[in-house]
């Protein structure tokens, strides 16, 4: 016989299905899905096998006679684990996993139809979650968390695309973002068994900052981005990103990042080559760790690389991740700050994972402040060419750093120069690397000689500086093979910031200003300062020590 409570909600049911004939199906799922209000303080050094789901059915099918698309169901979950544990305690203290007002979840019925099913304001803060939607469901189910607007079901049912894992994750104290933690689920009937389709990085900061940043050594695997969640041979989900053109090989932890709390980045099952980085941003200095060896992520599992202090001996030195091959002394100094700084050129222009392969390559665009490009893709096959935005509109003014309402909130005087967090040169190459001051390219107009060659050429101190005519973006791609946009990190007053030109008639100025939310080049300079200048060398960072 039914409880009270169940005889409740079955009432209420009904009763909204004789007022709107449409089918209302309730799901009670125990902890679907991973939402951390409380984790325990301390895990594995090496690996952490995160808790997936499984779903019995615990109640059984009620169907109204009247309307044979109505079904009411009741789901209870156990770990896929042992099959047996109906209450996620996840230590000694049983500090259980609680479900927060506005998840939600996908369901797609026997004709693929993708239903979103939220979670009641009753279940909020319970351990046990009551989902409600509406929609024509009938089994088999495919079953996706969290709920993603235009996602489709295959037609053999073995996939799901159009799936995104973000490449922007909210930072979470003891826990990571939610929107990040890729679920499935599929089945014949109402029995569900969800797995994750992502594992997990898990570091813990010394030290406050503003984001952490993975960041692949290259383009052959992708971070994140939109792609297919499918099944490998032995059931277990992955993300596939074969033929997407939304990619992106960094994933960027941003919010209030304190002292000695633990955070988790999702991450896709993948090997990153050696030289893969990872780098926290503060105001004033960023911390970036290069690693000499490959790394695999797991599915399911999460990979503690450990605890990380502004004081420890592992951060890159001051030629961050550049190669010294890499570099071009023009022989140039600059006063800056009070101090004089001797002027290294980075050899080829900046991109979202560190320099282009070679100086005549145009590298990425970045708008002036901005530390990755506005767009996930650009297809040059196409005249002209062609941008998949990362960013709402791409390279416009409403997408701009500190831009709002009209006006922009920081770099407002004339002559401020870009802190670290907001200097994409720093930010992805570390050490020492910055976006060139204007004062650094006027050195450069007035203390070298220059020539066109498919490009132009500065020359002094036996040395030579190529730079291409790599146009710039606004909406496609503009006056790319006949001029050169180059940012400087010096802001003007208003909306623009100053940029080194060149033109196709063979001028060059480096005072020239321009809206900060157009993507030009960026060839980064390291600046050392001139008493350290003759010992410093080439540092070779050691791998992490797990």
């Amino acid at each position: 016989m039914k409880s009270a409570g169940h005889r409740f909600w079955w009432e209420v049911l009904m009763e909204k299905q004789k007022e709107s004939k449409n089918m209302c199906l309730s799901i009670n799922i125990e902890n679907l899905r991973i939402k951390m209000k409380k984790i325990f303080n301390t895990l594995p050094l090496a690996l952490i096998v995160m808790s997936i789901y499984s779903c019995t059915s615990d109640d059984e099918t009620v169907q109204d006679a009247n309307d044979n698309s109505s079904v009411v169901t009741t789901f209870t979950c156990t770990q896929e684990n042992d099959g047996t544990t109906t209450k996620a305690a996840l230590d000694s203290d049983c500090k259980t996993i609680l479900w927060k007002t506005g998840d939600a979840i996908s369901i797609f019925d026997g004709n693929k139809a993708n239903n979103e099913y939220i979670l009641d304001s009753e279940s909020d803060g319970k351990s046990t979650g009551t989902f409600s939607g509406t929609g024509a469901v009938t089994g088999p189910y495919v079953a996706v968390y969290p709920y993603t607007a235009g996602a489709t079901l295959s037609d053999d049912r073995k996939s799901v695309s159009n799936i995104v894992l973000p490449d922007e994750q909210e930072a979470v104290a003891g826990g990571f973002d939610p929107k990040a933690a890729l679920m499935i689920a599929k089945s014949e009937t109402t029995t569900l068994t969800f797995k994750n389709a992502v594992g997990f990085i898990k570091v813990t900061p010394q030290f406050d900052c503003k984001k952490i940043i993975l960041r692949a050594a290259n383009k052959t695997k992708p971070l994140a981005g939109k792609g297919t969640i499918k099944f490998d041979d032995s059931g277990n989900p992955y993300i596939d990103f074969t033929g997407s053109k939304e990619l992106s090989y960094s994933i960027t932890l941003s919010g209030t990042i304190t002292s000695g709390n633990a955070y988790y980045i999702a991450v896709p099952a993948v090997t990153l080559s050696a030289y893969w980085t990872l780098t926290f941003v503060t105001e004033n200095k960023n911390y970036m760790r290069q690693v000499t060896k490959p790394i695999t992520f797991v599915r399911s599992q999460a990979l503690n690389l450990g605890t990380f202090a502004t004081d420890g001996d592992y951060w890159v030195g001051s030629n961050g991740i550049v190669s010294a091959v890499n570099q071009v002394d023009l022989g140039l100094t600059i006063e800056q700050g009070g101090k004089t700084y001797k002027v290294y050129f980075a050899k080829s222009n900046l991109t979202t994972t560190g320099l282009a392969e070679n100086e005549y390559d145009y590298g990425d665009y970045f708008a002036w402040g901005a530390i990755k490009p506005w767009y996930s893709s650009i297809d040059k096959s196409k005249s002209p060419w062609t941008a998949t935005w990362e960013k709402t509109g791409g390279y416009i003014q409403a997408n701009a750093p500190y831009y709002n309402n009209g006006s922009y909130t920081k770099y407002t005087t004339d002559g401020e120069i870009l802190k670290a967090s907001d200097d994409a040169a720093n930010v992805i190459l570390g050490g020492d690397w910055w976006i060139p001051t204007q004062a650094i390219w006027q050195a450069l107009v007035d203390n070298s000689t220059k020539g066109l060659d498919s490009g132009f050429k500065f020359t002094n101190n036996g040395q030579t500086l190529f730079l291409p005519e790599a146009g710039y973006v606004n909406g496609t791609l503009f006056n790319a093979n006949s001029d050169g946009y180059y940012w400087s990190g010096t802001a003007n007053p208003s909306t623009d910031a100053y940029y080194l030109q060149l033109y196709s008639s063979g001028y060059v100025s480096a005072q020239q200003v321009w809206d900060r939310y157009c993507g030009y080049s960026v060839r980064p300079v390291r600046l050392v300062e001139l008493s350290a200048a003759t010992t410093e060398g080439y540092n070779v960072e050691e791998d992490f020590k797990w």
